[in-house]
């Protein structure tokens, strides 16, 4: 007993930390609410990131709460995940490589009684991660022209999973706390009659919102091996109040001596999630070979953004219907062997989407981009001598692409790899006493 407080005090201390990392250097998390992280954690991540119609008993899935109803009932299951990232940006005619990376996920899954499945964890939802700038030369001075930001939202979820009497169906909803403050930071020359200054200003916006997602799976043989997962997610649009600040400095460019400052706050500005619908299946041959497929829909064009951020697109232009198309595979030699080569996981995935957000670049155009995506992975098995359990290490690969349209933008590359640890300990059980 003493062991699994200690488990999970660590667990908690992770979900603190985790909340920290950062996730993405792009020029493109500049607008909207950041990069879009999806919901995929352990062997999802590796499949393309499908989820709506996988039932996976080695980790919870909280792409589709109706799962959760798969955990075994005598089974603790924690998933954490990290992962590392190169990029190279390229306009054409300069390129430049970043790294970045950090704490990703992590996931508990346990019974709560027969047929009803609970999880909880932490998860991202966005990342804000930029820092570009050039030298500009006015007569005999010169001066940093430079743009960051840094930050993103992060979600902290509880669910369930219920197995209902009606044969094959299972249910499930998990309610989210959506948190994050996404902050822009901007220096800029300001040359007046009475000399050059570095005009500084230092936006955040504070986002805390209730989310919602609701799915259901249902499940049927196809043959006598092979069964039929189908699944659905509704995820309902939030709108929330924000807060805004931003504080504002002037410098004097000679001797770096303050001028001015001012601070603006206000309190419940417009900001929203857009709803998203969720369409997917799996087919399952006797556990050794999985195959599924994904598609997502989310109504971006009608959420809401506060202006002052300060991004340059209106509301008619800021934001675009996001579509998610995934594909995956997972194939195990023999999940019933004792041979460990024979019960590795072998698994890969493709994936393509567009820009939820829409970007402007030096011509005026106004365009997003598009994602394309592959994966590959691979899951060791770890086998608990004391319980018989098989926990996993999963290693996946990931290649992204991002095309914009306009040869203006910047084209966008990454290589990423991550590691998560899924530990299955047998814990709910009596012991007998004799």
């Amino acid at each position: 007993m003493l062991k699994n407080r200690k488990f999970l005090f660590i667990a908690l201390l992770a979900c603190i930390v985790s909340s920290l990392g950062a996730q993405t250097d792009s020029p493109y998390s500049r607008y909207g609410y950041g990069m879009l992280r999806d919901q995929a954690v352990g062997p999802s991540k590796s499949m393309g990131g499908i989820g709506y119609g996988l039932r996976n008993s080695q980790s919870a899935n909280p792409i589709n709460p109706a799962s959760y109803s798969r955990v075994d009932s005598l089974t603790f299951l924690f998933d954490i995940g990290i992962n590392f990232n190169s990029g190279k940006l390229s306009d054409g005619t300069n390129s430049e490589q970043k790294y970045n990376g950090g704490l990703d996920y992590i996931t508990i899954l346990i019974p709560i009684k027969k047929r009803l499945g609970l999880s909880f964890g932490i998860l991202p939802y966005s990342s804000v991660g930029y820092k570009f700038g050039a030298t500009v030369t006015n007569g005999s001075v010169s001066y940093l022209k430079s743009f960051n930001g840094s930050g993103g939202l992060s979600q902290i979820y509880g669910g369930v999973g219920y197995l209902t009497p009606l044969k094959g169906l299972s249910v499930g909803a998990n309610v989210s706390y959506l948190f994050g403050t996404i902050e822009h930071t901007r220096s800029l020359p300001k040359i007046s009659g009475t000399g050059t200054y570095l005009s500084t200003d230092n936006s955040e916006l504070t986002v805390k919102a209730a989310k919602f997602d609701i799915g259901a799976q249902y499940e049927m043989f196809i043959a006598k091996d092979k069964k039929l997962t189908l699944g659905a997610v509704f995820s309902p649009k939030i709108n929330t109040k924000a807060n805004y600040q931003n504080i504002h400095y002037l410098y004097q460019q000679s001797n770096s001596a303050l001028v001015q400052g001012d601070t603006t706050f206000v309190k419940g500005v417009d900001a929203g999630i857009p709803s998203t619908y969720g369409l997917g299946f799996t087919i399952n041959n006797n556990d050794r070979l999985i195959f599924g497929a994904d598609v997502t829909y989310q109504q971006w064009k009608d959420a809401k953004y506060s202006p002052y951020m300060n991004d340059g697109l209106d509301d008619g232009k800021r934001f675009n219907d996001r579509w998610k198309y995934s594909a995956g595979v997972e194939y195990m030699v023999d999940p019933y062997d004792r041979s460990y080569l024979k019960k590795m996981k072998f698994r890969g995935g493709v994936n393509y989407s567009n820009s939820y957000m829409n970007v402007m670049d030096k011509q005026g155009n106004i365009d997003g981009y598009k994602e394309y995506g592959a994966t590959l992975g691979l899951g060791l098995p770890i086998k608990d001598n004391i319980g018989g359990r098989i926990s996993y290490i999963n290693i996946n690969f990931e290649y992204k692409k991002m095309k914009p349209k306009f040869s203006s933008m910047i084209s966008e590359e990454y290589f990423g790899v991550s590691l998560n640890m899924n530990i299955n300990e047998l814990w709910f059980f009596r012991r007998k006493v004799e």
